[in-house]
């Protein structure tokens, strides 16, 4: 009677490891602060950003001459990944890379990021509102 139960338990486990294990599997991450940290304005031209960094998140056109990349992801939560109920958890925050061309060299590569508690502190400052 104990063996039964004990493969049932095993297959319980194998099963919640191989289902907990697919959760990591999926698109690669960028890591937009260390690929950012290879671009040099001036220097480095789009096909070289597109190499360290794929395509962008989205694209435009400023002038006939100079075109803005845009770059973007979030600081995931640990339980955003989490199946089934990782849609109820926000993210931690977010970073962005602005890269512009002109023509086909970068012009500038401003990074960006913040995290979701960087404005809590005004939160303190309520005493400050303007009563009507």
């Amino acid at each position: 009677m104990l063996k039964p139960i004990a493969s049932l338990f095993s297959l319980s486990v194998l099963l919640l490891l191989v289902y907990g294990l697919s959760g990591c599997s999926g698109t690669p991450t960028r890591h937009l602060v260390s690929d950012v940290a290879m671009i040099k304005a001036g220097d480095t031209t789009k096909e070289e950003v597109l190499r360290l960094m794929g395509d962008p998140d989205s694209k435009r056109k400023l002038s006939d001459d100079i075109e803005e990349w845009v770059y973007y992801e979030e600081d995931r939560a640990m339980m955003q990944d989490t199946p089934l109920v990782g849609d109820v958890f926000d993210a931690n925050g977010y970073a962005m890379v602005m890269i512009s061309f002109e023509g086909e060299i970068v012009k500038t590569c401003r990074y960006r990021g913040h995290e979701d508690d960087e404005f809590d502190w005004q939160d303190d400052y309520h005493w400050q509102e303007i009563e009507q």
